[in-house]
């Protein structure tokens, strides 16, 4: 008699935990479409199209014999959608300069394509998602799993790039703890206080310096620019994701980390394993290994990692700007394979730190620069190599004062002192003063972030454009 009792208790409460995840996923749901419709409004059918095909094409991978056939028609066709929404008007443009000025001539001017908020996040969650399923890595998911996993706000329109492996056990079952939102709190304090007050005010510095004419930019101010377009495109990212860590730990979610205080790398190919790290692996996993890899030889991999890398460039916008910072850093990591391989030399200590945080800043001018013109204005600016016009509107002290310049220092800190030494020094304190100490600071950030709002313009996250 017990044990059928038991039995029956067992069931209930197992049918109720299933009912409640339900139901937190259909709410968690409903949110994250109200929120990515607020941000790209009928651009929503877009996302669930993709939803119900990727959902499609899932189901079907996991019980199909023809599984591979599948699994390559979803890739092309995700990658398709990109390709249209992304490229379109970039391709159609260069077609249209070669076709006028090779063949004289001129195409018709073609409607503008609208670049959905997200779309090269949320496709490339789907497509490792059919190939988790394919390599049975994964079962495939239901509708309501599936459409929450791949809409989940904190991460739809900026990353991370979560796995549906990663997350696919918390969408059966999750618990929200006390310790669970604490840390979500002050994960997410953090992430605004990057953002909203040390990256804000530092690319507003970078936008002023980036915007100035050859003939005023001294190589004081060059350097000024791309030191704190560095910064900030670092606080700017690393603090969305912080921000989306810490939301997703209000919902019983526990994301990947995004960064790993990339600036203290000895080499580039350091920084890439530290830099945006969830972008890193999708391309490692389902374009470096499907390539080859490192398995066919040295000059395969030279290749395999050029290609990876001028892809990631143009992963990051139709633009040849991004195409030459790809193939940039393409370049980096093939001449320090090369030197590794055939030397046994790799940068490392101070002095690697100092060559990669120089390489890595010549690299954001590209980024940074609306052209490769202007890309190559602002390098020649930062070695002395501009021709002045002897006159300057503004003297550096404009750019920097006294707010600014410590908002510079407090990014460099944040970029550079190494966090474990910090966590140690935490981990010596009593638990309730460690706690009583980030509450103050999540409050007293929280707090300064929401005036500065108020007082500032909205700037939107950098990659929100990506």
């Amino acid at each position: 008699m017990a044990y059928f009792a038991s039995d029956y208790l067992s069931r209930r409460l197992s049918r109720y935990i299933k009912e409640k995840q339900t139901l937190n996923n259909a709410v968690l749901l409903t949110l994250s479409l109200f929120f990515y419709y607020w941000c790209s409004g009928k651009f929503i059918l877009v996302l669930a199209a993709s939803v119900l095909m990727n959902m499609l094409l899932g189901r079907s991978i996991s019980s199909s014999s023809r599984r591979k056939v599948l699994l390559t028609l979803g890739i092309v066709v995700n990658l398709a959608v990109l390709v249209y929404f992304k490229y379109y008007n970039f391709f159609y443009d260069q077609l249209s300069l070669m076709m006028a000025g090779t063949f004289q001539i001129h195409m018709k001017p073609h409607s503008f394509i609208f670049l959905p908020v997200g779309i090269s996040f949320y496709t490339f969650m789907a497509v490792s998602y059919l190939v988790e399923v394919y390599q049975n890595k994964e079962k495939s998911a239901g509708l309501l799993h599936f459409s929450t996993y791949l809409t989940l706000f904190p991460h739809l329109v900026a990353g991370p790039i979560v796995r549906y492996s990663e997350l696919e056990s918390e969408l059966r079952d999750r618990k929200v703890t006390v310790q669970l939102l604490f840390n979500g709190i002050w994960r997410f304090s953090m992430g605004m206080g990057k953002k909203v007050i040390l990256a804000n005010s530092l690319g507003s510095v970078a936008d002023k310096i980036f915007n100035l004419p050859t003939s005023e930019l001294s190589t004081a101010l060059a350097w000024v620019g791309i030191i704190s377009y560095t910064l900030q495109i670092y606080l700017d990212f690393s603090g969305y994701s912080d921000m989306a860590i810490g939301l997703a730990s209000f919902f019983g979610f526990h994301f990947p980390e995004n960064f790993n205080q990339p600036y203290q790398a000895k080499n580039v190919t350091e920084f890439w394993r530290r830099w945006h790290m969830t972008l890193s692996r999708w391309f490692k996993d389902y374009l470096y290994i499907g390539l080859g890899g490192n398995r066919k030889g040295p000059a395969r991999t030279y290749l395999n990692l050029f290609i990876v890398f001028s892809l990631c460039g143009l992963w990051h916008g139709a633009s040849w700007s991004f195409v030459i910072w790809g193939v940039y850093h393409g370049s980096l990591l093939v001449v320090e394979r090369l030197l590794n391989d055939r030397f046994g030399f790799r940068p490392r200590g101070i002095g690697g730190n100092a060559l990669m945080l120089l390489l890595i800043m010549i690299g954001w001018v590209f980024f940074r620069s609306p052209s490769f013109d202007s890309a190559g204005d602002f390098l020649m600016a930062l070695f002395g190599a501009a021709q002045l016009s002897g006159h300057q509107y503004f003297t550096l002290g404009y750019y920097l004062d006294a707010g600014m310049l410590t908002y510079l220092l407090i990014g460099c800190l944040i970029a550079l002192i190494p966090y474990e030494k910090v966590r140690l020094l935490f981990n010596r304190m009593e638990p309730y003063k460690l706690a009583l100490a980030k509450g103050t600071a999540s409050a007293f950030v929280i707090f300064y972030a929401v005036l500065m709002l108020s007082k500032t313009q909205f700037t939107p996250f950098i990659y929100f454009q990506f």
